[in-house]
């Protein structure tokens, strides 16, 4: 077996957005809000499925007012008009540790599709860029694959393993605080990024990182109760 499981890569949106072979994708915005990358973007949110959020559209709901509200997100993207709802909050069992719960933020639909559109065209910049010892959350890639890559290093005469979690990383504040100038001055988006549609992205990424308590790690909005 491979280390790595063999798949077409899509082709890079970096291929093409920057021919002279440029590090940095400006202007990303508009490739963000284009009507195929939203129509793209619902299709993968309609196959994950998944229940509405607080304003209590469903899958089936969204899909039968899919042009008017694929339009409304495009023409909100397009004039920087956009504004995440508030994240559903509902708590999990978790299954490892009896008797404690994990968090669950629930976005509206509305917002999955918004961040999937993002999602679809980050990926093919960033995917190429990150280490190949790196499983966690990447297209292709499972805990199989990770368990394969432990098994080779210590084929190769590694003795040590280290299990690590990072808690509450993207809280805005607190001990553990993701240092997020670090971050993005490390990804290439600076507070002196020329393009504004780079600085709509960022600012779109930042949205769906920023934690502080009451907001989502994994999605955009203020947190708020399950009903």
């Amino acid at each position: 077996m491979s280390e790595r499981p063999e798949h077409q890569r899509p082709r890079r949106l970096a291929d093409w957005l920057n021919p002279t072979g440029a590090r940095k994708a400006h202007s990303l915005i508009d490739k963000v809000y284009k009507r195929k990358n939203l129509q793209m973007a619902w299709e993968k949110v309609k196959a994950n499925q998944g229940a509405g959020g607080v304003d209590g559209e469903s899958i089936e709901a969204f899909g039968e007012r899919l042009e008017e509200r694929l339009d409304q997100l495009h023409e909100e993207l397009r004039t920087d008009c956009f504004r995440p709802q508030p994240v559903r909050q509902r708590s999990i069992p978790k299954t490892d540790k009896p008797g404690e719960y994990r968090m669950l933020g629930i976005p509206t639909i509305f917002d999955r599709v918004c961040q999937q559109a993002l999602l679809n065209r980050l990926e093919p910049i960033f995917e190429p860029v990150f280490d190949e010892a790196s499983f966690g959350y990447r297209r292709g890639r499972s805990t199989k694959d990770a368990l394969r890559k432990v098994w080779k290093e210590i084929e190769a005469g590694g003795e040590w393993i280290v299990d690590a979690d990072l808690r509450d990383f993207f809280r805005d504040s607190g001990p553990r605080k993701a240092p997020h100038t670090g971050l993005a001055t490390g990804v290439g988006w600076t507070s002196t990024a020329p393009d504004r549609g780079d600085a709509q992205v960022r600012q779109l990424w930042r949205g769906s990182t920023a934690s502080d308590g009451v907001r989502n790690p994994a999605g955009f909005g203020d947190l708020t109760p399950a009903q």
